[in-house]
């Protein structure tokens, strides 16, 4: 338990609610949109112990070519900024925990 100003706080509910995705920007339908986190949100779960990016990267990659067809491009990292040209309904921005993700399509 962590004690911030009077208050207890359970350091496992806090780590819980850091584990959920953060949608900072998406222009995809609903649908798609959720699809996509989901991808994302397990890729990540899958690759994020030995901190391996650029193999959850792949995977959403080809995962979103499978689904929504190709020309997918996906960043992952912990601090990275972007000025891109993508389709439009086709971009979704997200950070997981600590983690940036930015799928879209090219």
């Amino acid at each position: 338990m962590v004690k911030s100003s009077g208050t207890a706080v359970d350091q496992e509910e806090f780590q819980k609610s850091m584990k959920k995705p953060l949608v900072k920007y998406s222009d995809m339908p609903t649908e798609m949109g959720n699809e996509a986190v989901e991808v994302c949100t397990a890729a990540l779960d899958k690759f994020q112990i030995s901190r391996d990016y650029e193999g959850a990267s792949a995977v959403i990659k080809n995962t979103l070519d499978k689904k929504f067809g190709p020309s997918w491009q996906c960043a992952i990292g912990e601090g990275f900024g972007f000025n891109i040209s993508c389709q439009q309904k086709f971009l979704l921005h997200l950070y997981y925990g600590k983690v940036g993700i930015l799928c879209y399509k090219s």
